[in-house]
């Protein structure tokens, strides 16, 4: 009796411990790992090499930034702009999914392909398109123009503007649909039977319940105008703005590898988008009410006037966000002379140049396999922050959400100083482009997945495992299928995002692992019009495979897109 009273507790411990730890046991320390290998590491790396001056003074460059006005003022005009743009985002992309998601607009999926097709453009392509059209010699122009109609170019912070305003509209749409659809009608009803109208509904019962989803597109927006250099190289003018800055002090240094002052004015860009980011979950933390739609918000028929109306302003949107990318493709099949586009038909810009194809075999290559790795891992990481609560979990959501913050040309120089040098060797190849898309663009996969996982219940699950089936069995033939859906929209946005990436591509390409995106840069940059609008046409085109896919795997319901 005795040796068995000693015996028996050893088997259940040994037994407890052997069904305790299981892959999933695992699976927070390897996110862990993940993120300190490819995200905590390279930023490391970067803020040290800050810290080598070039004189016994580490801190010169933060102190010159805040003393000299060739740093100070280039800061607060990014900011001015960011702010601004943020705003006019925030206010017409949530106009437009409001709108879209109540009411019977016509053609629900061809608004939201739109929306998502305008997320495909490389940054500076509707800075170029807006050029051609309303710049110095813009087509528009100048036709308004013979007709008495004077307008001002569009380049300089206008131009910015106005572009930076259409690249961050399709955050701030997607972020406050997806917010819609977990809003549930009984709040509404419940508003409207106090009294109140519809509008002090929606103001008052609704927005509050969307302020998570509106400020996470938000902050999107900010970081994305905050850190683009593209766009104000192409038609920012004389504006001179932070980011430009940061790249131009990398390029500089490159020469002499001394990266002490690029990396200093990275940390502190770094810092900003780290502080909003934190602005941003703080508020979002304030404002979450936890509301799940049972019911959700029903689409309102409208008629008459009030119908044209909502139409009107929903294409009237569209168009213009859209503008750009008709302008590329239709001035792709044009003739240039002297770097202006005539009307004469031709293919010249298809079959002129020779980086094309090595550039689009790139462009996919690497897009597919960061994809692929974003989906893996965004399931896998999204389960654990939404199903394994350990310890680990608020570390690994809160890891998952810093690539959001952190600029592409952050990016790009943090692996280039992390991963380009010793130990790694891996300056100008492809594994570094894909690394660099993996960690940056990893977040959509997650957030997808995290948030659709937090809404489901476990009863399912929890029915399959107590039936003897192994929980990593039971991920993969019970839970994977649930979360489909948010699986496949991950994908769609992590390939629409990695295949217009630009800022951390100029950074880190070489000479035989360039993509679309800074062959394109390249062609504008030198006047070579009509082959850039031939890329970025073939960008359009390939930019329809996932949304194409998706149709064809859940049917023509325009709510996959969101």
């Amino acid at each position: 009796m005795a040796a068995a009273s000693t015996t028996t507790p050893r088997r259940g411990f040994f037994a407890a411990y052997r069904q305790g730890f299981n892959f999933w046991s695992l699976m927070p320390l390897l996110a862990i790992a993940m993120f300190a290998i490819f995200l905590i590491y390279p930023l490391v790396r970067m803020f040290t090499e800050s810290l080598v001056g070039t004189d016994s003074d580490v801190f010169g460059v933060y102190v010159e930034l805040f003393t000299k006005a060739y740093y100070f003022e280039s800061l607060l005009t990014s900011f001015g702009i960011s702010i601004v743009v943020t705003l006019a985002a925030g206010v017409i992309g949530v106009l437009l999914a409001y709108l879209v998601y109540r009411f019977n607009v016509s053609g629900k999926i061809v608004v939201r392909a739109a929306v998502v097709l305008t997320l495909v453009s490389p940054p500076f392509i509707g800075a170029y398109s807006w050029i051609l059209l309303f710049g110095a010699n813009g087509i528009l122009r100048k036709s308004l123009a013979s007709i008495g109609v004077d307008l001002p170019s569009i380049v300089g912070v206008p131009g910015m503007l106005i572009v930076l305003t259409l690249q961050g509209l399709p955050f701030v749409f997607l972020m406050t649909s997806a917010a819609l659809s977990s809003v549930d009608q009984s709040v509404e009803d419940a508003s409207i039977n106090l009294g109140r109208s519809r509008t002090g509904t929606f103001f008052r019962a609704i927005l509050p319940l969307l302020r998570g989803g509106i400020s996470t597109g938000m902050l999107l927006v900010f970081v994305t105008a905050f850190s683009d250099f593209g766009t104000p190289s192409i038609i920012g003018k004389n504006v001179r703005v932070f980011p430009t800055l940061v790249y131009n002090s990398y390029i500089n240094e490159a020469q002499g590898a001394d990266f002490s002052r690029a990396a200093s004015l990275s940390v502190i860009l770094l810092v900003i988008c780290l502080g909003a980011l934190l602005i941003q979950r703080s508020y979002a933390k304030r404002n979450a009410f936890g509301v799940t739609a049972v019911t959700p918000l029903a689409p309102k028929a409208l008629s008459g006037w009030k119908r044209v109306l909502v139409n009107a302003i929903v294409y009237a949107i569209i168009v213009i966000a859209v503008l750009p990318l008709l302008t590329v493709i239709v001035t792709s099949f044009l003739k240039t002379e002297f770097q202006r586009f005539t009307w004469n038909f031709t293919l010249d810009g298809y079959t002129t140049d020779a980086s094309l194809l090595p550039s689009l075999g790139n462009t996919l290559l690497f897009t597919t396999i960061a994809t692929i790795l974003c989906t893996i891992a965004g399931c896998l990481v999204g389960y654990v922050i939404a199903r394994r609560k350990t310890r680990l979990g608020g570390a690994i959501d809160l890891l998952s959400m810093v690539p959001y913050a952190v600029a592409g040309v952050v990016f790009g120089i943090a692996f280039s100083m992390g991963f380009g040098n010793s130990p790694f060797f891996l300056a100008g190849t492809g594994l570094i482009l894909v690394l660099a898309y993996f960690m940056r663009r990893l977040p959509y996969s997650i957030r997808s997945v995290s948030s659709l996982l937090s809404q489901l219940g476990t009863s399912a699950e929890e029915a399959s495992v107590n039936l003897g089936v192994a929980p990593s069995r039971t991920f993969w033939r019970i839970t994977l299928p649930m979360v489909l859906p948010a699986v496949a929209s991950g994908a769609l946005l992590t390939w629409a995002t990695v295949i217009r990436e630009f800022n951390a591509t100029a950074i880190l390409y070489g000479s035989q692992t360039a993509t679309m995106t800074v062959q394109v840069f390249s062609n504008v940059s030198y006047g070579r019009y009509e082959n850039a609008s031939a890329m970025g046409t073939i960008l359009i085109v390939v930019s329809l495979i996932p949304v194409v896919l998706l149709m064809t795997a859940f049917g023509k319901d325009e709510k996959i897109l969101v």
